[in-house]
């Protein structure tokens, strides 16, 4: 028995359809493709440096104006700053004498506040007592010396300083004749102006002082002298 076999080959216009049927659904992928693309390169088209769509720049810019805002306030205090009290510009000193020997004794105390202003002035106030013996060969002396001062220290430069202080004075003075036994007192109000310049170590200074009033009572000493200060 003998079979045949036919093989039937399709026509080649069938086999050019099934193609196109696959080629059509890409080539509309591809238009839109294509055209999302040209979308997004609108968004990322070059400009120039000046350009407002520059949108780097434009941030560069917003971040210098920025800081240039933030160093102008550092440098302008705040109005309050200048007129609110601070504790912790509170300087605090004072004057302390004493000297002992067998035919003299000198005590003195001197309370002294003062306030930093700003870094070239600081100002205050003070209060004194002064107490002075003096056995003499003949005489013996007593001087009790009460007194209240304000002051000034102005730094032009970092290591300079500058020093004015009135001051006034209640003195009385008694001097005994040992012999008789007869006591002269003496009281009155003594004024005092002095002024000074120096050196200024920390919150210590040391300068050179002198009275202008140069007043006969005056519990300061004649001509120029020098003196030390230290605020804490």
């Amino acid at each position: 028995m003998i079979q045949l076999l036919f093989c039937v080959k399709p026509p080649a216009s069938h086999l050019v359809s099934f193609s196109m049927k696959q080629f059509i659904p890409l080539l509309f992928f591809l238009i839109a493709l294509g055209t999302e693309a040209q979308v997004i390169r609108y968004d990322t088209i070059r400009v120039a440096a000046g350009d407002e769509r520059n949108i780097h720049q434009t941030t560069k810019q917003n971040n210098i104006a920025e800081a240039a805002r933030i160093q102008v306030d550092e440098k302008q205090p705040d109005q309050n700053d200048l007129t609110r009290f601070d504790r912790r510009k509170l300087r605090f000193g004072a004057d302390l004498g004493l000297s002992l020997s067998r035919n003299y004794t000198r005590l003195g105390v001197g309370p002294q506040v003062g306030y930093q202003l700003n870094p070239y002035l600081m100002a205050g106030a003070g209060i004194k007592y002064y107490y002075t013996r003096a056995d003499l060969t003949s005489y013996e002396s007593r001087d009790n010396l009460l007194g209240a001062n304000i002051f000034g220290y102005f730094y032009p430069a970092r290591f300079i300083a500058l020093f004015a202080q009135p001051e006034l004075n209640y003195i009385r003075s008694s001097l005994t004749d040992k012999s008789t036994g007869n006591e002269n007192i003496k009281k009155g109000m003594v004024p005092s102006l002095v002024v000074g310049g120096g050196l200024r170590l920390g919150r210590s200074h040391i300068t050179l002082n002198y009275d202008l009033i140069q007043h006969l009572n005056s519990p300061h000493p004649a001509g120029f002298y020098l003196g030390v200060s230290a605020f804490f």
